[in-house]
Formats: C-alpha cells, structure tokens, sequence
C-alpha cells in the first residue's frame, strides 16, 4: 500500500509539472509597445531659420512666419502672446512671439525686417493649431518683408532636414550639461518629449533661447 501511495504521489507531481511546463511554453511573451515618433514636419517650399521660425513665400512677395516644432514640441498646450499688431514694422531680431507655459517662457524673434500685414489672433486662442494644422493655420503673422532676398539666407529642402539633425545634436548636449539630475527630455528614437519645457527652471528656459532662439 505504501509503494502504491508513493508512486501515485510521484505520478501527481509528474502530471503537475508537465502541465506547468506547457503553459510556460505556449503562454504568449508580451513585447514592449514602440512608442511611435513622429518625424519634425519640413513641407516642401517652406523655409526654416535659425530662430526655430518657419516662412511661407506668396507670390505676391508676402510671407507667412510661424515657429517650428523643435519649439512648439516642447510645450503641452502653451500661452501664445502676440507682441506684435497689424501695420507695425519690424526688424530683425524683434521680439514677435512670447510662449509660456506654467510661468517659464521664450521669446521667439523675426528673422526678417519688414511691416506686419495681419496677426494671426486665432492661433493665440488656439495653441494646439501648433501640432494639428501648423503649416495651415498655425502661422503667427503675414509680413510684407523689406528684402525677399534675404530668404536665400534660410534653410530649404533637405538642407534644413540636415540643419534640424545638428540642432537635435546641440539639444542633446545641452540636456546632458543641465547641472542637477533631470527626467528624460527625448523619446526613444531622438525626438523631443512632449512638455519637456515644464521640466525646465527659469535660468534653463532662459539658456534655451539664448542657445537655440537668437537671430545672427
């Protein structure tokens, strides 16, 4: 009777063990989900500046200016205060644009001279036009500019895909020199965190545009 109990006993073991093994075997693995990044939007025919400022030529010699989204990325849903209205001229490396967002701010400046046409209002009302229709209806002013020529100066095509490449770059470095420890500023892949700016002190806001906002 003994011998009997000790080998139904090694039987139910055995049993047991088998079907914990299939499970480990045929259970599915739970693979980690990419978080998906989207590519900084360069269109065709628009120019980018060093200032993080895109423009849009008409033919009739006007422009449309709006920031880009290594500027507009890092902010959630930002405060746009127009500091420029219609009819006022402008000169290079004017303040035209002040974002803010939980009391930290930038200024962002033209990059051009000229007269201001019309500002966009809808987009100080309106931030997230900035992530869904920035090239549309994202713009912050329309600029009668001094010298069309000037633009020759600015980024196209895939020169600014190489331009924005060296600023991720600079970005980057500038993330690692932060002096006290910092949560993770970029996504997987290399692209900015959403509302990394609400990460930043004052001073950092401040050497960011020092850094990455100023006209030459």
């Amino acid at each position: 009777m003994t011998v009997l109990l000790f080998i139904a006993t090694i039987t139910l073991f055995l049993t047991i063990d088998y079907f914990v093994r299939r499970n480990k075997k045929t259970a599915p693995v739970m693979q980690p989900i990419p978080i998906r990044t989207i590519p900084m939007r360069t269109p065709a025919g628009i120019f980018f500046t060093k200032s993080h400022t895109w423009l849009s030529l008409f033919p009739s010699g006007k422009v449309q200016l709006g920031i880009d989204d290594f500027v507009a990325r890092m902010f959630n849903r930002p405060e746009i205060e127009m500091l420029k209205n219609n009819g006022d001229t402008i000169k290079k490396g004017d303040a035209i644009l002040r974002l803010k967002q939980d009391e930290k701010e930038v200024i962002v400046r033209s990059p051009i001279e000229g007269v201001i046409e019309l500002a966009n209002m809808k987009l100080a009302k309106k931030p997230e036009l900035l992530s869904e229709a920035l090239f549309s209806e994202g713009w912050a002013y329309t600029i009668t500019p001094s010298r069309t020529n000037d633009l020759r100066a600015f980024y196209l095509g895939n020169d600014t895909r190489v331009w924005l490449k060296e600023e991720m770059g600079r970005l980057r470095d500038f993330f690692a020199h932060m002096s006290a420890p910092v949560p993770v500023y970029l996504q997987d892949g290399g692209d900015i965190a959403p509302g990394v700016f609400k990460n930043l002190n004052k001073e950092q806001c401040k050497q960011f545009e020092n850094q990455f906002l100023l006209v030459d």
